[in-house]
């Protein structure tokens, strides 16, 4: 059957970022057409009258950590590493398998009916399986794995044996390779801080004999920095440089203090960047220079980061901010509103290796497709739709969600959730998480 969008003001992140109005047609899992005339469907057309909508791509957030999403609002007010090995880390720690559902669950759900259609995810060390199940049934496009820490030094209760690690990687790895079409594995080695060499070295090698996405923080905070360099010598970056991680397929996170040498490094080697600016401030870690990071050449895309340091999963907020906090720095014609949109679009999807398939609204690549209501006070009487979309609108503004051609929300709220019974089993779960404490 074809589903119609149709009436909408289209903006298509097409290589000549065509706006228009026109309709959206939806077929199997592909953008059948992109146009401003009406083409003739079948009698079982469906049509969705988006009158009064913008018609976007999906947004793609390339860096969340579902496994946080229950310790929303118990870990505020703390810096980097005190709000990991404080709060973090002993609560990822207390994680079953029933409560590590239950928070991917609640994430996703919140970022779907925000528009969000794509995530790189960072899972934690145990119950993985868990966490790769419950997204295989929600209907997002998914990356993400099991986080790996081995540095008994530095990882907390969360401490894994290598071998043991590495063993339990490469089992998933296989296990999840063709099993379900929206889920590719990713390796997430969690950072330099609490990751070995020979773990950071066996990465690198699974990720050249398996072709797949490395997932890691670097340079996120001061004091990180400072301690990657105390044990290795080297600069965050520098290091993972050492060990032949830089390539296009490896998504660093944050890079909030990046040298002018590393920068070069990683915009050489096409390694992308993932922005996340609620966090950074949250935890006080900075404000990455990313207008400068652009200018430099580099893939750079955003996202949320975890909940905890962010409290909210929705993505017009970090595009937002990211157009908003280049500005002082840079002046005021920096990151416009529309560079903002490319980052939370296309720029996500190059970090994950899939501009051809995601990112725009182009005949043949995948239906993953977002309408927003454009009738709050907030939004009605602005005419650019790049500075009403990024400045203006928010999450709550999304009306219609497709994922790989599949309805996902609907007219707001979620097509095959039961969205008070996921909030109810996440409170459930939460609250016997931490009497597990």
């Amino acid at each position: 059957m074809t589903t119609i969008l149709r009436n909408g003001l289209i903006v298509t992140m097409n290589r000549d970022r065509d706006v228009f109005r026109g309709e959206i047609h939806i077929e199997g899992d592909r953008i059948a057409y992109a146009g401003k005339s009406r083409k003739p469907a079948g009698a079982d057309a469906r049509v969705i009258d988006c009158s009064g909508q913008f018609v976007l791509p999906g947004l793609i957030q390339a860096h969340v950590h579902l496994c946080q999403a229950l310790f929303r609002g118990d870990a505020d007010d703390l810096s980097l590493l005190d709000w990991l090995k404080k709060r973090i880390w002993p609560f990822e720690n207390a994680h079953t398998a029933p409560s590590l559902r239950a928070s991917a669950m609640i994430g996703v759900l919140e970022m779907q009916k925000s528009g969000t259609t794509a995530i790189l995810d960072m899972g934690t060390v145990k119950h993985t399986q868990a966490l790769l199940e419950a997204v295989s049934g929600s209907g997002m496009r998914y990356w993400g794995g099991k986080c790996l820490m081995d540095l008994k030094s530095a990882s907390g209760p969360l401490r894994e044996k290598t071998a043991d690690a590495l063993k339990e990687t490469e089992d998933l790895v296989r296990e999840w390779r063709d099993k379900n079409e929206l889920v590719e594995y990713a390796l997430c080695p969690r950072f330099a801080v609490s990751c070995t060499k020979g773990l950071m070295e066996a990465m690198v090698d699974l990720q050249a004999r398996e072709r797949i996405l490395i997932h890691t923080h670097a340079s996120e905070s001061k004091d990180e920095v400072a301690a990657v360099k105390r044990r290795t010598g080297r600069d965050n970056v520098d290091y993972l440089d050492s060990l032949g991680m830089l390539n296009e397929k490896t998504v660093i996170a944050h890079g909030v203090h990046l040298t002018k040498g590393e920068t070069n490094k990683m915009a050489r080697s096409g390694t992308p960047l993932v922005h996340c600016p609620s966090s950074n401030l949250k935890l006080a870690s900075g404000i990455a220079p990313i207008q400068a990071y652009v200018d430099a050449g580099l893939k750079v895309a955003l996202g949320s980061d975890g909940a905890p340091c962010n409290n909210s999963m929705d993505a017009f907020i970090e595009m937002r901010l990211t157009a908003l906090l280049q500005k002082p720095r840079f002046g005021p014609e920096a990151l416009p509103a529309r560079t903002a949109l490319e980052l939370a679009t296309l720029g996500g999807a190059r970090a994950l290796g899939a501009e051809d398939r995601i990112g725009s609204l182009e005949e043949g690549k995948l239906a993953d497709v977002i309408t927003v209501d454009r009738s709050h006070p907030s939004v009605a009487t602005v005419e650019n739709p790049y500075s009403a979309i990024v400045y203006s609108c928010s999450g709550r503004d999304v009306r219609d969600v497709f994922i790989n051609g599949r309805e996902i929300v609907r007219d707001g709220r979620h097509a095959f959730l039961d969205e008070g019974a996921v909030v109810a089993n996440a409170k459930r779960e939460r609250a016997a998480l931490m009497r597990r404490l």
